[in-house]
């Protein structure tokens, strides 16, 4: 089974306790393989996994490992290792053209979908995933023979080259932009000195406009070769079967005499830390990190019981180090709006533990930092405490059993990464259950002292980078290198104060509730609530409490074990209330303070239970959402209680949300917001909740103007519909349902309240704006084109408008991308609106060369043209019908009946649900008869964003 990389490739550290804790965890014990793999190696040097399991049944996964990545290239090949994983895609020995793409999708694997590649600094990997692997034999030759071509036999035609230098051009120009630009910025600072730095995977432009065949050539027969690839089958297959194929189709493939040896490499060391400074005049946002470089296990440790004890101690440490950023930044005189720390990974050759703050203003980036440095120290000083200890294990724990019922069941694909992992990075080959199993001993043998005699390497004052990244407005408020390093040292030899771990407040039941009265019980089957699904409802029961409040109770099978809630009544949005006072309060929600509780206590508190409440609210309804396990029932009930009536705002929350809205509105002045301003304006008749705020009234913003609007919408009861679903039977909760959901307040209303709905409406007509914006770094245009029309919010719309998009999205692949190099890929997107009227509608967009924009606006409407007048082919109705029933069959679907219950009550069909039975009633006709009313509509939008030459 996969272990992620953070779970596995951990730090080295200084084992101070390890003779006494290896008499509880045996350090050095090999972990254990799940057997169910067979690994072999042929004579040729190629290595293969093969493994049976049947999630989703009747598929199979095909892979192809390449252990090469960018790392490989030389400095005249930057960009090739990626540019060659495109061209697998455009012909092979035994698969000329886009003959590998046209036969699998002929039975209903898709392109991109099913069919595709990514390239790292590392590694390469190709896959042909959720084959039909029962249909027929040939199939499975099939995909093996894609793999062998794959392997050796990509053909790299001149004219194929040519064609895809385009599209790996606007692939580079997709990620010209200031967020990728700034992450980038980053990563080369932390691999400072290293070949990483200088090996980005997309490459050099210049090189992928001017390489040569021969060049690209060179770096595939000198990197794709036997001792450096893995085959991987994992699926509904015969094992032995599987590995006699392999050995057929795979062994002939030449061996590579002296091969060229794969160099590992590494980050190199730094005794002072490194000092980065990154900006961009793009960009808005402010903050500032810091990662101190920790080195990887050895080969020798990393499939042994070692790697389990330090991914528990790197947790335990994270979760004691986040509790008191928390505190930190909740603190009166608080250095940083927020702090998030997490492990990570530079590259494969080294870890990192990084903590990245957001400043309260743009001028005190500084300030944050010197924040973060005081709380790095204090935690190597001191260490940490055992109330800290205690409460991290039982985070952890809580994690580690909610990750094992994520993942123990694992698909396919999930079987597939782990052989990835162990073949590339040589991750042990374990199964969910022992992962699980040893995680839990080991976290009940750890102590405190595991943690904090590890502390010197965790927290190491060597291999330290210190990053800003700021507008480059925001420069000026830059401290210089030597002002950071003096900072750095300074707090370091600082008398720093202990950190004094602080009581955790309990939540507090109202011991007073009086119980309401239930006024009616029933039984209520899904004609009674008027659900529309072929699954029929049973043994739920309805109560009517004299509060004005509805609870609807289904009782599941044992295995659901969570408790599932929905509540909801009439309102939101539609609330008779101020819009900009909606707006504001929707945006504060999640800062309300409960029961004497702020956002941060709250989360700290719910960190070790199993109990979500969150209130949410829309267009036409307030809500409450919310889960809990049975043992943790008394804090859920409490909880939703006290969400209905001890709601209150903290004034640091307060201030922490104005100031996140004041730096929003000064980042307003951005071009990109100007446009999408802009977009807004044109694209709506009416939206009554896009609203302009200034600076001055989010200032006088008080506690008790969201308080007025909290009553507004949260402030009563009366007309909400609770729903739940679990394993308890309504008899064991009714008198709980009494006694906290009868006992809210709730009070029918003398004028019955006039709702008004304020969804958007959209223009008629053509609509379009070309903005050219100033100043802008970027070289790319951004293409937006939305089709709309009235149509029914029915079945039958949902899988027509789903048929086409799939369709477009394949035409635009072949004229805009591969015909044209224009882009590096064309969205397609139909969604429809139930209101404020019933619509249909299409997005097309795109990123391109400026220069191509009118050019390639024409290519999409004339694509439209030709398939409102012509419609589906028979081949492409075929193809979508197969890959849509493959989906169909894999898709397990939970059936969640709070939220099918709940639908069906407010009136919302989940459309979702009818489409496997649609499938089959779709036509040709049917689509072609859609499309014309649609897009003759003369709904058009068109928006473009582009530099200003």
């Amino acid at each position: 089974m996969r272990i992620k990389i953070g779970f596995l490739a951990v730090l080295v550290f200084v084992l101070c306790s390890s003779v006494t804790f290896a008499q509880k965890f045996a350090i050095s014990k090999p972990l254990p393989l799940d057997e169910q793999y067979k690994v072999g190696k042929l004579e040729n040097g190629m290595t293969y996994y093969i493994r049976a399991a049947k999630n989703p049944a009747g598929r199979a996964e095909f892979f192809i490992i390449h252990n090469v990545g960018s790392l490989q290239e030389e400095d005249s090949q930057r960009g090739l290792a990626h540019f060659l994983e495109h061209m697998a895609f455009n012909g092979t020995k035994n698969f000329p053209k886009k003959r590998l793409l046209e036969y699998f999708g002929s039975i209903g694997v898709k392109f991109g979908a099913n069919i595709n590649a990514y390239t790292s600094m590392e590694r390469t990997v190709y896959n042909i995933s959720a084959v039909p692997s029962l249909d027929r034999s040939t199939i499975i030759d099939s995909a093996l023979l894609a793999l062998h071509d794959w392997s050796h036999y990509i053909s790299c035609e001149p004219a194929e080259i040519e064609a895809e230098r385009g599209v790996v051009r606007e692939e580079w120009r997709r990620g010209d932009d200031a967020r990728t630009r700034m992450i980038k910025g980053i990563m080369r600072v932390e691999q400072t000195g290293s070949r990483f730095a200088t090996r980005d995977v997309i490459g050099d432009p210049n090189i992928i406009n001017t390489f040569t065949r021969q060049t690209l050539v060179d770096y595939y027969h000198k990197w794709y070769r036997p001792d450096l690839q893995a085959v991987v089958v994992v699926g509904d297959i015969n094992v032995d079967d599987i590995e006699k194929r392999i050995k057929a189709r795979f062994s002939s493939i030449p061996a590579t005499k002296n091969g060229a040896k794969r160099e590992f490499y590494n980050l190199p060391e730094n005794d002072e830390p490194i000092i980065g400074l990154n900006t961009d005049p793009e960009s808005k946002a402010f903050s500032v990190r810091m990662t101190i470089k920790l080195p990887v296990l050895p080969a020798s440790e990393i499939q042994t019981n070692k790697a389990i004890y330090e991914e528990i101690v790197k947790s335990t440490f994270l979760e004691m180090f986040r509790s008191r950023c928390l505190v930190a930044q909740e603190g009166p005189d608080s250095a940083f709006r927020a702090a998030v720390p997490v492990m990570g990974a530079i590259s494969y050759a080294g870890k990192s533990f990084t903590t990245t703050t957001m400043p309260h203003k743009n001028t005190e980036t500084f300030k944050a930092l010197r924040g973060l440095i005081i709380e790095v120290e204090r935690a190597s000083k001191y260490g940490f405490y055992q109330e800290e200890f205690n409460d991290a294990v039982l985070r952890i724990k809580k994690s580690l059993d909610q990750n094992y019922l994520r993942a123990k069941n694992p698909k396919n694909s999930d079987f597939v990464s782990a052989a990835v992992d162990n073949f590339t990075r040589n991750y042990p080959l374990i199964s969910v259950e022992d992962y699980y199993k040893l995680s839990k001993e080991c976290l009940r043998s750890i102590t405190l002292e595991d943690i904090n005699s590890n502390l010197p390497n965790i927290l190491t004052e060597k291999n330290r980078v210190v990053i800003f990244a700021v507008p480059e407005s925001d420069k000026q408020y830059l401290p210089s290198k030597e002002q950071v390093l003096a900072m750095m040292k300074e707090v370091r030899n600082s008398d720093l104060d202990k950190f004094i771990p602080v009581a955790e407040k309990q939540l507090v039941g109202n011991p007073n509730l009086k119980p309401g009265n239930i006024i009616s019980e029933k039984k209520v089957t899904s004609k009674d609530l008027g659900i529309v699904f072929e699954r029929q409802l049973d043994s739920a029961t309805e109560w009517v409490l004299d509060n004005g409040t509805r609870v609807i109770w289904k009782q599941e099978d044992s295995s659901k074990r969570e408790i599932r809630m929905r509540a909801f009544k009439t309102g939101g949005y539609s609330v008779p209330a101020n819009p900009k006072q909606l707006r504001i309060f929707e945006s504060f929600i999640s800062s309300l303070s409960v029961n004497g509780f702020n956002k941060a206590e709250l989360q700290k508190m719910l960190g070790k239970k199993t109990v979500t409440v969150k209130l949410n609210m829309d267009y036409r309804h307030s809500g409450v959402s919310g889960s809990f396990m049975p043992k943790d029932s008394v804090i859920f009930w409490n909880l939703l209680y006290s969400y209905f009536n001890s709601v209150t705002v903290d004034d640091r929350s307060l201030n922490n949300f104005k100031n996140a809205w004041i730096k929003n509105i000064d980042a307003s002045t951005s071009e990109s917001n100007k446009f999408r301003d802009s977009v807004n304006i044109l694209k709506y008749s009416s939206h009554p909740l896009k609203i302009d705020f200034d600076k001055s009234f989010i200032k006088s913003i008080t506690a008790e103007y969201l308080l007025q609007t909290y009553d507004q919408v949260f402030g009563n009861a009366n007309e909400y519909t609770f729903v739940f679903s679990g394993s308890m039977p309504a008899s064991e909760v009714k008198s709980t349902i009494a006694k906290y959901i009868g006992s809210l307040k709730g009070e029918k209303a003398e004028v019955a309240p006039v709702y008004k709905y304020k969804e958007p409406i959209l223009n008629t007509g053509e609509v379009s704006l070309r903005y050219k914006a100033e100043n802008l770094l970027s070289t790319k245009a951004s293409v937006s084109r939305i089709y709309y029309a009235k149509a029914p919010y029915s079945p039958e719309t949902n899988m027509y408008s789903k048929f086409i998009a799939y369709i477009l999205r394949d035409r635009y692949m072949k004229s805009i991308r591969e015909e044209r190099g224009g882009t590096y890929h064309v969205g397609v997107a139909n969604e429809l609106l139930k209101y404020p009227e019933s619509t249909v509608q299409f997005l097309i967009d795109f990123d391109t060369d400026p220069k191509l924009v009118d050019e390639l606006l024409q290519v999409v409407q004339d694509e439209i043209d030709i398939f409102v007048k012509g419609g589906p082919t028979e081949k492409e109705m075929k193809e979508i019908k197969l890959y849509l029933q493959k989906v169909y069959q894999d898709k397990k679907v939970e059936i969640l009946w709070t939220g099918i219950i709940a639908d069906a009550i407010k009136g919302d069909e989940n459309l979702a649900l009818t489409e496997p039975k649609m499938l089959d009633k779709v036509t040709a006709a049917n689509i072609k008869k859609f499309a014309g009313k649609v897009f003759k509509s003369k709904n058009r939008m068109t928006f473009v964003f582009e530099p200003k030459k």
